[in-house]
């Protein structure tokens, strides 16, 4: 009978309590797939990667300043942008080009300057429309002149329906027949979340980072995705003292 006490004894004690099991799930490294769209000119830094936990980044440039863990993924913003002076495994092309207060460039002009964007990377992104990339007219004739596209960026502002996101993301991996990079995903873009910052309550976000977050990771052709974080509202991932809202808190948290 001692000897079984003193077994079970051993054996509690060599149990993983929660402290064990929370300080292992804090030294197990971020998703590779989860990333954020830092504003990195605008005093945004490692310390706001390291609170959401997220594995990658990128700042809308083509360098960075920062020593971090999270992998920085370089943009050519547009054709006024050099490509990065190092080789990097993914670069980013251009920004919203069907925008006029973004990339602004036409397709040819696109095309034209895609080598720059294909110069220093192993796999590249396609533009990211702020169009319909399947309904919309910039991507379709970008693609059609077959420019070297590794995968798709998507930019998705609409609303708080998981299934609607998850329906979406499916028809254009369905249309392309290529990996999707989510560079851009928000229920509201940042002006609309300054003009109505109640749109959709903290609870409504936060389940809809949830269930989009989990699916993602679990789908194998989405092979990255960034939350956009807007100035303003329930949806933004830190408050003015740059501490994590209730959106920051469940982005952070591991989905895998």
């Amino acid at each position: 009978m001692l000897a079984r006490l003193c077994l079970a004894a051993f054996c509690l004690a060599g149990a993983p309590g929660p402290a064990r099991a929370d300080a292992a799930e804090a030294a197990r490294a971020p998703s590779a797939k989860k990333g954020f769209g830092l504003p990195e000119r605008k005093g945004f830094g490692a310390g706001h990667l390291a609170a959401l936990q997220v594995g990658w980044y990128y700042n809308w440039g083509n360098q960075t300043a920062l020593k971090t863990p999270a992998v920085f993924v370089p943009m050519i913003f547009s054709a006024k942008r050099e490509a990065p002076a190092e080789m990097h495994e993914f670069v980013l092309g251009f920004n919203e080009p069907d925008h006029p207060k973004q990339a602004d460039m036409t397709v040819d002009a696109a095309v034209a300057a895609w080598p720059t964007v294909t110069a220093k990377a192993r796999r590249t992104v396609a533009p990211a429309v702020a169009g319909n990339p399947l309904t919309g007219a910039w991507l379709p004739a970008f693609l059609k002149a077959q420019p070297k596209v590794d995968a798709i960026a998507v930019h998705w502002y609409k609303g708080v329906d998981a299934q609607k996101f998850i329906a979406d993301l499916t028809a254009i991996h369905e249309a392309y027949g290529k990996p999707l990079w989510v560079t851009e995903y928000c229920p509201q873009t940042s002006a609309a979340s300054e003009q109505q910052p109640d749109r959709f309550t903290a609870a409504q976000v936060a389940d809809f980072v949830a269930e989009t977050s989990g699916w993602m990771e679990r789908t194998a052709w989405v092979e990255r995705y960034a939350w956009h974080h807007p100035r303003a509202g329930t949806c933004r991932l830190f408050d003015d003292e740059g501490r994590l809202t209730a959106t920051g808190r469940a982005y952070a948290q591991d989905r895998r």
